[in-house]
C-alpha cells in the first residue's frame, strides 16, 4: 500500500473512532439529562445509565413540596412530593360552614416524624383510604389532628365504641317543629363536604357498621344512607373530591392476640382489603419525644430531664412488651407526668400519681426499682 493510500486509511479511521467516540458521549448526556413524563406514577423521570430515576414532580394549583411544608424535615428529592393546601395561600379554600370550624389549630410544640407525615400526605393526593394502627397513645390520632392543621383540611373524628348504634355515623330520622327530618351523621357530614374522617378505634367498631362502609371504602366508592328517606338515588352520597378516611385502631383489624385491648373486634377481610396505606405507628424515637416535652414546657422541663424521663419510659415499655407490666407507658402520661411537675409536684410524686398507682403490688415494685435506676434515692 502506497504512502498515500496509509494515510488516507489512518484519516478514515480516526475520523470513524472520533464519531464513535462523540456518539457515544452524545448517549450517556442524553441519557443522564432527558427527562420524561410517567403517567402510571403522574411524576418526571430522568433516564440514566441505571435506569429511570424518579426527580421531584411538577406542582399542581395550591400544592406546595412536602419538603417545604415541613423545613425541618430532610427530604431526598426522588422522595419529595406535592401537598394540596387549603391554607396559607392567597385565599383560604372555601369550606362549608358546617365543617369549616373543625380545621384544627397547629400545635408548634408538636414534632413531626417524617416518614409518618410523608406516608400519610401521599395517601392522601393519591386519595387511598388509610389504616394507622399501633399501641396505645403512640400518638395516632395527634397524628392525623396535625397534618390536617397543617394543611387546613377540617378533621372530624369520632371514637366508636362496641355498643354504638348505626346513627352516629350514618345519621337519623329527627322529629323538629312537628315533622320528621333527616340529621346526618359524622362520616355523612365529612364524605358531604370533604373533611378527614378519623375512624378512632375502628377495630372496636361492631363489623355490621364496618360493613355499611365497603361500598364507601372502595375506589370511586359512595355512602348509602339505607334509613335516610328518598329513592335509592337520594341515599347515595357521592364524596367530596377532598374527602379522605383514616381509620385509627390498636390493632390491623385482626384481632388481638396480647389481651391489652379488650373489646377489638376481627374485622371483615374485605374490609381491610380496602385501604390502599397501612401504617404502624410506634412510640417515637427518643429524640424526637424528648424534643416534644423540651418543646411543651421549655421553662420547667430541661434536655436532661427530657432525656431521663424518655429513658424511663421506654424500660418500661420494654419491660410491658416482656408481660413484666399490664400497663405501658405512653407519651400522654409523660405528658401529664410533665404537666404536674410544672405546676409544683415533685418528680417522683407525679410518676407515682400518674403511672405507679395503677400497678399492682408486685409491678409496682419493679417499676419503682426502674425509677431509682434512673433517678437513685434521691428526692426531686
Amino acid at each position: 500500500m502506497s504512502d498515500p493510500e496509509v494515510k488516507t486509511t489512518t484519516k478514515v479511521e480516526d475520523l470513524v473512532k472520533t464519531k464513535i467516540k462523540e456518539a457515544m458521549e452524545k448517549r450517556r448526556v442524553s441519557t443522564t439529562e432527558t427527562t420524561t413524563y410517567d403517567i402510571a406514577s403522574d411524576t418526571y423521570v430522568a433516564e440514566t445509565p441505571e435506569g429511570p430515576v424518579r426527580t421531584r414532580p411538577e406542582l399542581k394549583p395550591s400544592q406546595i413540596y412536602f419538603s417545604d411544608l415541613f423545613k425541618e424535615l430532610w427530604i431526598v428529592d426522588r422522595e419529595d412530593f406535592g401537598v394540596t393546601m387549603f391554607k396559607h395561600m392567597a385565599t383560604d379554600y372555601p369550606w362549608d360552614e358546617r365543617i369549616a370550624s373543625f380545621v384544627p389549630s397547629i400545635n408548634p410544640a408538636y414534632v413531626i416524624d417524617k416518614d409518618l407525615a410523608a406516608n400519610v400526605l401521599r395517601a392522601w393526593e393519591l386519595n387511598e383510604r388509610v389504616l394507622c394502627y399501633g399501641p396505645t397513645g403512640a400518638g395516632k390520632s395527634s397524628l392525623i389532628e396535625q397534618l390536617c392543621a397543617r394543611t387546613g383540611r377540617p378533621f372530624v373524628r369520632v371514637n366508636c365504641t362496641g355498643d354504638m348504634d348505626t346513627s352516629m355515623i350514618f345519621g337519623q330520622l329527627t322529629a323538629k317543629e312537628g315533622s320528621t327530618i333527616w340529621v346526618d351523621g359524622a362520616v355523612t357530614e365529612a364524605v358531604r363536604y370533604g373533611a378527614v374522617f378519623a375512624w378512632d378505634e375502628w377495630d372496636v367498631t361492631p363489623p355490621e357498621i364496618s360493613m355499611g362502609l365497603q361500598w364507601l371504602l372502595e375506589d370511586e366508592g359512595k355512602l348509602f344512607l339505607k334509613e335516610m328517606p328518598g329513592s335509592t338515588k337520594d341515599k347515595q352520597i357521592v364524596p367530596h373530591e377532598h374527602f379522605r378516611i383514616v381509620a385509627i385502631g390498636n390493632t390491623q383489624g385482626q384481632g388481638d392476640e396480647t389481651g391489652a385491648h379488650a373489646g377489638t373486634n376481627v374485622q371483615n377481610s374485605a374490609t381491610l382489603d380496602r385501604f390502599g396505606t397501612a401504617i404502624y405507628v410506634d412510640y417515637l424515637e427518643a429524640s424526637i419525644e424528648e424534643k416534644m416535652l423540651t418543646n411543651r414546657w421549655p421553662t420547667t422541663i430541661t434536655t436532661k430531664t427530657a432525656k431521663e424521663l424518655v429513658k424511663l419510659a421506654n424500660l418500661i415499655r420494654n419491660g410491658y412488651k416482656a408481660s413484666q407490666f399490664n400497663l405501658t407507658m405512653s407519651p400522654r402520661s409523660l405528658f401529664s407526668i410533665c404537666n404536674k411537675v410544672s405546676f409544683g409536684m415533685s418528680l417522683r410524686a407525679a410518676f407515682s400519681l400518674v403511672y405507679l398507682n395503677k400497678l399492682n403490688d408486685t409491678q409496682r415494685k419493679v417499676a419503682d426499682e426502674l425509677f431509682t435506676k434512673i433517678y437513685g434515692n434521691k428526692e426531686i
